[in-house]
């Protein structure tokens, strides 16, 4: 007969291994970790294979280049901060996409011609491992406010947004092996600043967003990469725009807020049902903020805008919450001490890193915060 173990000795064991329990939550400590080179508001960030955070573009009126042209690095172990001597035309709305395993695609977005912003089709790849950008095969259609997505062939799709005013249906698919584009099969309608995801199946699933005529989307459609071939994918039970997309573990995905009656709420597509399932109120309605999932299995939300009746500008908020999966409970979770909305959070092994966005008086942001879980 095989006596168990006392409850305490087997938390001493798991303690030693040093494995956590599901459920058994980490807590957190932000603190200020370093700063930009630059203020900026609208950067892209992106967590590379190095194990850094590549921080590019952004935008900033005060400045006299407007948009920012410096890529910097941030270690994602010790916050160390470094700015790349290497220029590249600065913009915002531009997608960053890691493909291939080791290449990170910007495409398209914004510039500033010196007197006002304009939609361009430039593509520029980042080659992690050298530390160098290369100027890879423009666009076959300019465009900003759009998406992208690698797919399972290590190529990236781009589809919809808008050229300069026009909204937009077209795809194309980029090879970053052979820096070649080809066209691919269009949006079922045009769409501009939605959320894309790719699915555990090869399928990629556009939702939300803007319509051609300005209007919130309830409306998903799913790209199959095989057949090049869109269909309608089942509707978000509110239109979400500006809302905050997660990537969960088995394939699921998480929306998170967003304007008007979505704010206060989220929603999680079950890949599985393909459906849309209620996931939870927040505690504070909020568009523009950013998510993420940490390492402990739950989604950290901060941030953004409060999104109210007769709001005229950026709200920008200082709290956090948080996500536990098992319960389908929102809670209050450990905050930043800036507030800020349209920044970029990325999660590490060890907590997250949230940079860019706006402050109060809509002032870009320069500080880098950095939570660490215990």
């Amino acid at each position: 007969m095989i006596r168990a173990l006392p409850l305490l000795a087997i938390l001493l064991v798991a303690l030693a291994r040093g494995l956590v329990f599901p459920g058994a939550p980490l807590h957190g400590q932000w603190s200020v970790s370093g700063e930009l080179a630059r203020p900026r508001a609208y950067a892209s960030a992106t967590t590379l294979p190095t194990g850094e955070i590549l921080v590019f573009g952004g935008f900033d009126e005060g400045d006299p280049e407007v948009v920012n042209s410096r890529t910097e690095l941030i270690d994602a172990t010790t916050g160390t901060v470094t700015s790349m001597a290497q220029r590249l035309p600065g913009r915002i709305h531009h997608t960053v996409t890691l493909a291939a395993g080791d290449r990170v695609v910007v495409a398209g977005g914004v510039e500033w011609s010196g007197k006002s912003f304009g939609s361009t089709d430039r593509v520029d790849v980042y080659l992690p491992y050298e530390h160098r950008w290369t100027v890879a095969k423009p666009l076959r259609q300019a465009r900003s406010d759009h998406g992208a997505v690698a797919l399972g062939s290590g190529e990236v799709l781009v589809t919809g947004g808008n050229f300069n005013v026009r909204p937009l249906a077209s795809s194309e698919i980029y090879d970053p092996r052979t820096d070649r584009w080809r066209e691919a099969a269009p949006l079922l309608s045009p769409r501009l600043r939605f959320s894309m995801a790719p699915l555990p199946d090869g399928r990629v699933l556009v939702a939300g967003g803007l319509s051609g005529k300005g209007e919130p989307l309830t409306t998903t459609e799913l790209y199959d990469p095989v057949a090049d071939r869109w269909e309608r994918g089942p509707d978000l039970a509110l239109p979400r725009v500006q809302h905050a997309l997660v990537s969960l573990p088995g394939g699921d995905l998480l929306f998170v807020g967003g304007s008007g009656a979505a704010a206060g709420t989220a929603e999680r597509y079950d890949v599985s049902r393909n459906a849309f399932v209620y996931a939870g109120s927040l505690a504070e309605p909020r568009l523009a903020a950013q998510a993420t999932a940490l390492a402990d299995g739950r989604v950290l939300i901060v941030g953004g805008a409060l999104e109210r009746i007769g709001r005229t500008e950026w709200e920008p908020l200082v709290t956090a919450e948080i996500w536990d999966r098992p319960t389908n409970l929102w809670s209050p979770f450990a905050a930043p001490a800036l507030p800020r909305v349209l920044g970029e959070l990325v999660a590490t092994r060890d907590g997250a890193y949230v940079v860019s966005g706006l402050g109060l008086g809509q002032s870009p942001q320069r500080a880098i915060e950095r939570l660490l879980l215990h």
